[in-house]
């Protein structure tokens, strides 16, 4: 596993894992886990555009089965509330439930080490939308990374 690092992310120090594949627009990474499986978190860009995160709440069950751009989760954040959608259509395997409600400021340190969901998908090429990590670099030194939640419409779905 390789690092990329760069202390040119609006004045701090950011750091991708080249062993992820990344989505920029929700800034999540995906692990590849075999047989279709990925599962997502929140990159380190992520957690410093989002500056602190205060409130989660999952929009989806295991056993959902996802379009492209579907709500998974609503985040509050200390500079947005917003929808997390996903990039892949498939099946909702696993969620993170230590992250549920004020349990999601785990991420703040732990960005790398704790996944949110997991998905099968059987029917899209993940590499059409996601990002390698030198890939992911690029976007964001280029600025082509928004704020997390810049823009963002709240749409919460409850159970």
């Amino acid at each position: 596993m390789a690092l990329l690092t760069s202390d040119q992310f609006y004045g701090q120090s950011v750091t991708v894992e080249d062993r992820y594949f990344y989505y920029p627009p929700e800034h999540l990474w995906a692990e590849d886990r075999g047989n279709g499986v990925y599962r997502f978190g929140f990159s380190h860009a992520g957690v410093i555009l989002v500056n602190g995160f205060k409130y989660m709440d999952f929009a989806v069950v295991p056993g959902d089965f996802l379009a492209v751009d579907d709500s998974v989760l609503f985040l509050e954040t200390f500079k947005a509330m917003f929808n997390v959608t996903t990039p892949l259509a498939g099946e909702v395997l696993s969620l993170n439930e230590k992250l549920a409600e004020k349990g999601v400021k785990i991420l703040e340190e732990k960005y790398f080490e704790e996944y949110i969901f997991e998905l099968r998908c059987d029917t899209q090429d993940p590499t059409t939308v996601l990002l390698n990590g030198k890939q992911y670099m690029e976007a964001l030194l280029r600025g082509d990374a928004d704020h997390c939640g810049a823009g963002a419409r709240v749409m919460r779905r409850n159970r």
